[in-house]
């Protein structure tokens, strides 16, 4: 004798209308799988361009270190990489000729760099400088260097002599 076998309960087969997974057809969750895998590429995207910008803005007082290095070197280039074009019609050294004869004599300065604030777009230094006296010996300047940020680059903006009445910036 054979016996029938019984049949499982619930229905048999696929449902109607594709697979599901849990209790959801699988377009629905292709769809929302990438929705999700767009949203990570922006995120990401505009992530790396925020640290681009952060890497690529450089430092300012490699700007500083520029400016001492151009007149201890004689590096009218360099000097005009590193100043802004108000700073060199102060100074009356908007052409190579004429920051030749008036910085292109300097030689090396010892200077230490005391203080920096940034504010509002600049890099404030406060830059103690050793130069060497005609009789051969040693003057100490306080300066205060203001290194402007613009078009992407740190340049120098202004000098300023700093005595017992100028502000702290600090």
């Amino acid at each position: 004798m054979i016996y029938a076998q019984p049949q499982p309960a619930g229905p048999s087969g696929p449902p109607p209308g594709g697979k599901k997974i849990g209790g959801r057809p699988m377009w629905h969750w292709l769809v929302l799988g990438g929705i999700a895998l767009v949203g990570l590429l922006l995120v990401s995207v505009v992530g790396l361009i925020l640290l681009l910008n952060i890497l690529g803005r450089g430092n300012p007082q490699d700007t500083l270190e520029d400016f001492y290095s151009s007149m201890e070197n004689s590096d009218c280039e360099l000097y005009m990489d590193s100043t802004t074009e108000e700073f060199r019609r102060a100074l009356e050294t908007t052409s190579c000729t004429a920051f030749d004869q008036t910085l292109g004599t300097v030689s090396a300065v010892d200077y230490t760099v005391n203080d920096r604030v940034n504010r509002q777009g600049y890099a404030i230094f406060e830059v103690t400088e050793n130069i060497v006296n005609a009789d051969g010996g040693t003057e100490e300047v306080h300066l205060r260097y203001f290194i402007l940020r613009t078009d992407g680059q740190w340049d120098l903006d202004g000098i300023q002599l700093v005595d017992e009445d100028t502000e702290p910036i600090g």
